[in-house]
Order: C-alpha cells, then sequence, then structure tokens
C-alpha cells in the first residue's frame, strides 16, 4: 500500500496475476473502532450482546451518544484519533484535522493531471455546499457555472479513485440486484470522513457540542455522511431511492438477496412520511430508521421496522442473521 495507491494502480493501467494478490481496502476508522480508542470496549460488547428487541440502558446509552456526538467532531482519520485519544482537545484534533485537508489540495497538484487539478478543487470545494441543500443532489453546474458533466468526470473519478469521496447513485427500481437499476448520472456524494466534512464545512465543535439547536440546517448532511462512510466500512454498496419530487429513502442496501430501506434522521424525531410511502409500495420485509431515539420495533404494514440509535448502524450487519 502506499500514498494514493488507487490513483497510481488506474493511471499506469497495472494488472496483477491472478490468484497471486490479496486486495484489502481500508477506510478511516469506523465509530466502533473510535469507540475502542477510547477506551470503550467493555460498553461496545455489552451493547452488542443484548438482544436487539431490548431498549439500550440510560448506563450505555448516555456515553455511546457522548461518544457518536466526538465521532461527528473527530471524525476516523488515526492521526486525528489518536490526539483526541490522548489530550481530549477538540482545537488539537481539528488542527490536525485542518493539516490533512492542506496536504490532501497539495496531493491534487502532486499526483493529478495538471489539466484535472482546477476541476478537482472545485469539486472538492463544492462538496459541503451541494451537501447542505435540501435537495442534495450532486449538481455539476453548481460546482463551475457553465461546467457540465462531460467536463468535470474525469476530475471526480480522480476523487473517488483517490478514497476521498464516495458516491450514492439513484435507484428507482428497488430491486435486488439494485446495482442493475442504479442510474449512475443521478448521486449524492460524500467525504469519506465525517470529521474532515465538519472541517472542511468550517462548523465549529461548539455547534455540534450544542446539539441541533447549534448546526440546524447541515446537522442532516452530518448524520447521512456518518451513515454513508459506516455503510462502507461494513461492506454494503449503498444507493438512495426517490420517487420524484414527492419521496425519497436516504438509503437502500442489499442483504441476503432482500432490500432493506435505511432511513436516516438526525434528532429523535422518527417520523418519516417517505419512508412509510416506500413500505407500502414495495413491501420490503425488513425497514431500518436510524435516530437519536431508543431501540424499538415496530411495523410499517407488511414491514418490520427495527428502530435504531445512530451509533448502531452496524447492528445492520445482523438483521439477516
Amino acid at each position: 500500500a502506499g500514498s494514493l495507491l488507487g490513483v497510481a494502480l488506474a493511471d499506469e493501467n497495472i494488472s496483477f496475476p491472478v490468484g497471486k494478490v490479496q486486495r484489502l481496502e481500508m477506510y478511516p476508522m469506523s465509530f466502533e473502532e473510535f469507540v475502542w480508542a477510547m477506551g470503550g470496549s467493555a460498553q461496545w460488547e455489552s451493547l452488542a450482546e443484548m438482544p436487539m428487541d431490548r431498549p439500550v440502558p440510560k448506563l450505555l446509552d448516555i456515553p455511546m451518544k457522548k461518544l457518536y456526538t466526538d465521532y461527528l467532531i473527530v471524525g476516523g482519520m488515526p492521526e486525528v484519533v489518536e490526539s483526541f485519544r490522548t489530550k481530549r482537545n477538540y482545537e488539537a484534533a481539528e488542527e490536525i484535522q485542518n493539516t490533512i485537508l492542506k496536504d490532501y489540495a497539495s496531493d491534487f497538484s502532486k499526483h493529478a493531471p495538471a489539466k484535472e487539478v482546477p476541476k478537482i478543487r472545485w469539486i472538492w470545494d463544492s462538496i459541503p455546499q451541494q451537501l447542505a441543500k435540501e435537495n442534495n443532489k450532486f449538481v455539476f453546474s453548481h460546482v463551475k457555472s457553465g461546467k457540465r458533466a462531460a467536463d468535470l468526470e474525469d476530475a471526480l473519478l480522480w476523487l473517488e479513485n483517490a478514497g476521498l469521496v464516495y458516491r450514492l447513485p439513484l435507484v428507482e427500481n428497488p430491486e435486488p440486484p439494485l446495482s442493475v437499476f442504479a442510474d449512475s448520472t443521478y448521486f449524492k456524494l460524500y467525504l469519506a470522513d465525517v470529521g474532515l466534512l465538519r472541517a472542511r464545512a468550517g462548523l465549529s465543535y461548539k455547534a455540534i457540542l450544542e446539539g441541533e439547536t447549534g448546526y440546524p440546517t447541515f446537522k442532516g448532511a452530518m448524520a447521512e455522511n456518518y451513515v454513508m462512510t459506516e455503510l462502507k466500512t461494513l461492506g454494503f454498496t449503498p444507493y438512495f431511492w426517490r420517487s420524484g419530487n414527492s419521496a425519497e429513502v436516504d438509503f437502500l442496501t442489499e442483504q441476503g438477496g432482500k432490500v432493506v430501506p435505511v432511513e436516516v434522521k438526525s434528532a429523535d424525531n422518527t417520523r418519516a412520511k417517505s419512508f412509510r410511502a416506500f413500505c407500502s409500495r414495495f413491501e420490503p420485509a425488513i425497514g431500518v430508521k436510524l435516530s437519536k431515539k431508543n431501540r424499538a420495533i415496530n411495523t410499517e404494514g407488511k414491514t418490520t421496522v427495527y428502530n435504531l440509535p445512530l451509533y448502531e448502524v452496524k447492528r445492520l450487519k445482523l438483521l439477516n442473521s
């Protein structure tokens, strides 16, 4: 492995002999890994041992919510996590995040084709603003006035190969396999680390600590970006569903040949008209709502809906087990 290995391999068109190389893709530290780094392994194991239908007791729920808040601020870049683990200082962690962001900007010039560097920076700079929109579909013309997808697609692909961004495509026909029905021209774009998104957006850690009132508009984008990174580390290839301009479900995952809709709420309000419409129309066996509420299980028509705390995204892996 090495710096920007994905970019180097793509540029050089390097091939490996079949059966001779084992590939392992690494990501920023997940929330679970962050909890372990912060000394919460015993609490996490206790949480994992609890049956899905039992509410999380306050003894575990309160510290997990605090760790989730810290994770939104710190994210999962190892050097940032190590700094926060030893110092418990948000400003020191943010200083490292800003250094990483500057290093990324330098890497654009060092590793990318010269003609693509300005385009890469335009896309990189536009991501927080695009996520803040109510309809946060990625729009190429919002990157730079007059620019189209054909002008910027190579630059976006460079960022993906570098592992810095994740693309979330639209699926209007939520049948397995989802990849067959994905619309690659209609997508959302997220950063690979939620802590870097916060720093890149210039969102103060103090606003995160204040709760939803501290950043009322951007809170949804932060929660979605967090869930996106968690799904990627869990090995999912997620999509999202939209029906015209009337309904949208944040994420669709595929497990055991079944499509599982996942709705994300940044607070404790779990009312979701679009999620209910999806369950009514397509009747998935299982659905998930992630929020700041405690665990609960209910039904939407023929769908069993698991309401889980945001810090328990990993539980999605257990739904069909």
